[in-house]
Formats: structure tokens, sequence, C-alpha cells
């Protein structure tokens, strides 16, 4: 009786595995899905294919804005001097 009793609780258990792991496989096709549309939206918006180049084409274009804040704040600069010696 006491056999029974271990073989019905190790099958519960298989099939509660058996359904967590059917839940895992189901949710790793919805990540792949959703990184396959990003992946293609990524290079139909930024011309890239990974991940890793769109992070390094972020890099590129911080750095381009941040030289150019410095070029324009330069320019009010420049501005303010000449309209302090029309003054």
């Amino acid at each position: 009786m006491g056999t029974l009793r271990n073989e019905d609780g190790l099958g519960k258990k298989l099939l509660e595995l058996k359904g967590k792991l059917e839940e895992e496989k189901s949710q790793r096709s919805e990540l792949q899905g959703e990184l396959k549309s990003v992946l293609k939206q990524l290079k139909q918006d930024f011309n890239v294919t990974s991940l890793k180049e769109a992070e390094k084409q972020i890099k590129q274009r911080e750095e381009e804005l941040e030289d150019m804040e410095a070029s324009i704040s330069e320019q009010i600069n420049e501005v303010e001097r000449m309209m302090e010696g029309i003054e």
C-alpha cells in the first residue's frame, strides 16, 4: 500500500513538472518571437541587425549630440559677447 502512494505522489509530481516545462516552453517561444520582432524593427528603423549594433549606434549618436550641444553653447556665448560689445 505504501508503494502505491509513493507511485501516486511521484506521478503527480511528474505531471506538475511536465506542466511547468510546457509553460516554460511557451514563454520561451513568446520571448523569441518578441526578440525577433524587436530586431526586425531595429533593422527597419535604424538599419542595425543586433542589439550590440544598436547600442553602438546609440553611443555614437549621444556623442554627436554632446558635440552639437557644446557647439551651440559656444555660439550662444559668442553672440552674447557680441551683444555686450554693442551696448
